[in-house]
């Protein structure tokens, strides 16, 4: 029994016989799981940045088609600009170019990135405020020509109104004239023919009898006119025998634009009263002028007919 030690916990003498064995495969699991989760995570992490650039690039991507279609909106909106300035046109049409130029250019990138997607951004805001500025100018210059359309309408209308205002008194005075004339023409009265003999004696014998009839007497009244002009006038006698012909010296004057035949004439003076008149036809060839049947007389005087009257020789 003596050669056995008593037991007791606390003697150091004792020494399990795992301390002193190696370490186990315990810890390389350990490590191989922490290594495998970093491993993980720098794929996650790598694979959300990929995801972020795709993403990135995506949106990239649809500024610059939202870019390209602001360029076209634009470049249809000076297509619609329309204006007569020439100023303005050559304006637009060079604003319109550059346009155009940028939506080339644009249509070429391949990768968008963020300082070419502010760049164009900045040009697109440029143009647009040329628009702004050169649609109101247009509509500037369009308001003032209609201003000025109306004033030239308002214009052109007081003008007709003046025209015909003037054209309507131009008519007014002509008829006034016409008037005045009519007033002033001496209308005679009392028109009486006969067939006269002239005797030796100088007396004036009338007759109806056309083989008696040596000349035609003529005579009238010309009545009193305080309107009418005073002075000396000449009276106009035609004579058209039955045959149709006008007889007796035949002279031509003007009347109405027309040219007509007369027989005679007679000079007086006119003093505005009633004044007799008369005048004496004489044929130029009395077999062939003076005829059987009824004659017609036709008085004229500064340039109008004024009296008719018949006659009758048997």
């Amino acid at each position: 029994m003596n050669d056995f030690k008593e037991f007791h916990p606390n003697n150091t003498s004792y020494t399990p016989a795992t301390q002193n064995q190696p370490p186990t495969n315990r810890g390389l699991m350990i490590l191989t799981v922490l290594l495998g989760l970093l491993a993980a995570g720098m794929a996650v992490v790598g694979y959300m940045k990929y995801k972020d650039f795709k993403q990135t690039e995506q949106t990239l991507e649809s500024e610059k088609e939202a870019l390209l279609n602001d360029l076209n909106e634009l470049k249809v909106n000076y297509d619609t600009l329309s204006t007569e300035n020439d100023e303005l046109k050559q304006e637009v049409q060079e604003a319109k170019t550059k346009v155009e130029q940028l939506i080339e250019e644009l249509q070429k990138v391949k990768k968008a990135d963020a300082a070419i997607i502010a760049k164009y951004r900045k040009q697109i805001a440029y143009f647009r405020k040329q628009r702004d500025k050169l649609l109101r100018t247009v509509d500037s210059l369009k308001q003032a020509n209609q201003v000025l359309a109306l004033q030239k309408d308002s214009l052109n209308q007081e003008l007709v109104q003046t025209k015909e205002y003037s054209e309507k008194v131009a008519e007014e005075n002509q008829k006034l004239a016409e008037q005045v004339q009519q007033a002033q023409t001496l209308i005679p009265a009392n028109i009486v023919t006969d067939g006269v003999r002239i005797r030796s004696n100088g007396k004036v014998v009338v007759t109806t009898r056309k083989w008696r009839t040596q000349q035609l007497r003529v005579c009238m009244v010309m009545p009193a006119n305080p309107v009418a002009p005073k002075g000396t006038k000449t009276v106009y006698v035609q004579v058209v025998n039955p045959a149709g012909k006008v007889i007796g010296n035949k002279d031509v004057i003007n009347v109405d634009g027309e040219e007509v035949i007369t027989s005679a004439s007679k000079e007086f003076d006119y003093n505005g009263q009633n004044t007799d008149v008369c005048v004496f036809v004489v044929p130029q060839d009395r077999k062939a002028e003076i005829l059987k049947g009824n004659y017609l007389i036709n008085i004229y005087m500064d340039g109008k007919k004024t009296g008719t009257a018949n006659f009758h020789l048997k």
